[in-house]
This record gives structure tokens, sequence and C-alpha cells, in this order.
């Protein structure tokens, strides 16, 4: 699928398409949706995007993400666009990121600290 290259950021309009095909029953609740890369590979976009992507859509709690697992198109997922003005679903894009930043670092860490734990005498 292509995107189109002069309107709003590709990463909202991978959003916007898969948003379209939750909404449509397309992808129904508890469905997996494709993962980064697959998503990233359909719309011809970077990795990065295509996370982005997932994360705005998480940011609006239409998907949730289980470790290790993938994402799923959370039940009763609202059916309309976000309301809010751009800024706010922009910060809310970043805090989503940051978070899912965050709890990776903090699982790098448990697992360091489980490796040291079983190297020490």
């Amino acid at each position: 699928m292509s995107l189109s290259p002069e309107s709003e950021p590709a990463s909202r309009q991978v959003a916007s398409a898969i948003r379209g095909e939750i909404n449509s029953g397309e992808l129904a609740p508890g469905a997996k949706i494709p993962s980064v890369r697959k998503l990233a590979e359909r719309f011809d976009v970077a990795v990065m995007t295509a996370q982005s992507a997932v994360e705005i859509l998480r940011s609006e709690g239409l998907i949730y993400t289980s470790p290790g697992r993938g994402s799923f198109v959370r039940s009763g997922a609202p059916a309309q666009e976000p309301e809010g003005s751009a800024e706010f679903v922009e910060i809310t894009k970043h805090l989503s990121a940051l978070q899912a930043t965050v709890k990776d670092l903090a699982d790098r860490v448990a697992q360091l600290e489980h490796a040291a734990d079983r190297r020490s005498p």
C-alpha cells in the first residue's frame, strides 16, 4: 500500500490505515496485528515509522502489546478518531514511546541483575 507523500506524517497514515481495519471489523477484537517489520514492509516505511504507528494506536486505546507475543486489538476499542488537539495526540504518542523504552530498559536491567546474581559466589 502506498502512502500519500504530501499529507500527514507516514506514521499517522499507517496508524489510520490500521485504525480503519479495526473500525471496519477486518481486525476484530483480540486479533493480532502484524508485526512492526511486517507493517514496515506492507506500507513501505521504516521500521521506526511502523513502530510509531503502533504507539499511536496504543495511545488511543485501540491495541495493547503483550511482550513476546505481539500487539492485539483491544476488546471494546473505541470506534472513532481520538478527541483532542493534534498537540495532545503528539504528546501522548511520545509519552507512550517513552514508557515503552523505560519498560524495555527495566527488563534489561533485571536480566543483567539476574545474570550477575548467578555469577556471584
